[in-house]
């Protein structure tokens, strides 16, 4: 491609009408924002437009006035409202053209799809004079690479597999060739510590310029990216390794893993280390602890079942919760989460219960019992405790309740887990 310089800065333009009436929720952004970041490229602005061409090439023509990189997508589809490409042509000025590699892309497809292409799914072979094109294993619409006046262009499906697919590799490797030296990332992550008492202990990594570390919160656990440019690859990870060390010393309890680890990873791993097992009993959060036990290939070796037991009744006869025992003390209660975590374990013969009970609202709640109010229990061997949490914070959203319930009660594990 012609006049390329280094790519620092990049903004993301989503292309859709659907996205302004609510009725799709964009994740794409999101992604790539975190991709781009993990590559030390700054991202300057998020724009979400309509199908409209006038709109697309006054967003495009805006971020590139800032932006050394913008990637866009949607609006790669073959049909009227399917314009990102064409505005691209109108805002560089060249002609859209047909690349006979992209016509013969749309025949594979359809032909792995068992169906037979009709004349508008050919408006996906048309580009920009000068394309480079985008290959996209997965889908019928390649994407494009177009370079003007100092700004390059990527334009993405927006069905996220395919524009996934399609970063990763061509998007990815391009952005580190145009990179000065080896631009690293290692993301640190923590649990058990807000955002603000976490940054008080590292607060002069904060302000330092090379690495630089951020922080990032949410729902109950707080990231640290470290970042730096060296020559080469080596050379940056030595630059990160004394951060990363001094880092984990002063936040030792609170960490759980880098990079892709999370919590119920941790835990994951730490039970196979130990050949050990795990059975959850869950109230409020009505399976969403052993949604994420099995979201990860090979949890079979640990969990072998889970109790969603969200009424009364089903605590009693599933758990074993004595009666009396929820009459005296409500089924958002210590003891009861302790008696949930105990049956867990003693009806499954697993070596750990894990349990969740509270209130996550938005009603339920009362004065002495509010919205918000979670207690986590814990069994094994050798004691079985509750904590109380108070998440009265976010009583407002369920899912966040629900959410943080499941970090917590997590964290907890790990953290019983590595004392044994």
């Amino acid at each position: 491609m012609h006049d390329e310089k280094n790519i620092e800065r990049a903004e993301i333009v989503t292309v859709g009408t659907e996205m302004l009436l609510g009725d799709l929720v964009d994740t794409n952004t999101v992604w790539i924002s975190q991709r781009l970041a993990a590559l030390g490229v700054g991202i300057y602005r998020h724009t979400t437009v309509g199908d409209n061409s006038e709109r697309i090439v006054a967003a495009l023509r805006e971020a590139a006035s800032r932006s050394d990189l913008v990637v866009t997508t949607g609006g790669l589809g073959p049909t009227s409202d399917d314009l990102t490409n064409a505005c691209l042509s109108t805002l560089t000025g060249r002609e859209m053209v047909e690349y006979q590699e992209a016509r013969e892309h749309v025949d594979t497809m359809f032909e792995r799809f068992g169906r037979t292409p009709t004349a508008n799914n050919y408006k996906q072979a048309l580009f920009p004079e000068g394309t480079q094109l985008i290959p996209n294993p997965v889908g019928t619409a390649m994407g494009a690479l177009v370079e003007w006046e100092g700004t390059l262009f990527a334009t993405l499906p927006g069905v996220p597999t395919e524009m996934k697919s399609m970063f990763d590799a061509t998007l990815e490797p391009l952005i580190r060739a145009r990179s000065e030296g080896s631009i690293v990332s290692k993301t640190l992550h923590f649990a058990g510590i807000g955002e603000s008492a976490l940054v008080e202990k590292v607060q002069e990594f904060l302000d330092a310029t090379d690495p630089t570390v951020a922080p990032l919160a949410g729902q109950g656990r707080v990231r640290l990216r470290i970042t730096t440019r060296a020559a080469t690859e080596r050379e940056a990870q030595e630059k990160i390794a004394p951060v990363e060390k001094e880092v984990i010393a002063r936040l030792g309890d609170y960490y759980f893993g880098e990079d892709d680890e999370t919590l119920e990873g941790a835990v994951g791993r730490l039970l196979q280390e130990r050949g050990a097992t795990l059975t959850l009993a869950e109230s409020c959060t009505g399976g969403l602890l052993a949604k994420r036990l099995t979201d990860m290939p090979g949890s079979s070796a640990y969990f072998g079942e889970g109790f969603v037991t969200y009424s009364n009744e089903s605590k009693e006869h599933l758990l074993g919760v004595p009666h009396a025992m929820i009459v005296d003390h409500g089924a958002v209660s210590e003891p009861v989460a302790r008696g949930m975590a105990e049956g867990a374990r003693r009806v499954s013969g697993a070596d750990y219960g894990l349990s969740v009970t509270g209130i996550a609202g938005p009603d339920g709640g009362t004065e002495e019992k509010p919205v918000g109010l979670v207690f986590v229990g814990i069994s094994d061997s050798e004691a079985t405790f509750a904590e109380k949490l108070d998440l009265t914070a976010w009583a407002r959203s369920r899912d966040s309740i629900r959410e943080r319930s499941a970090n917590r009660a997590f964290d907890l594990m790990r953290l019983r887990l590595e004392e044994n």
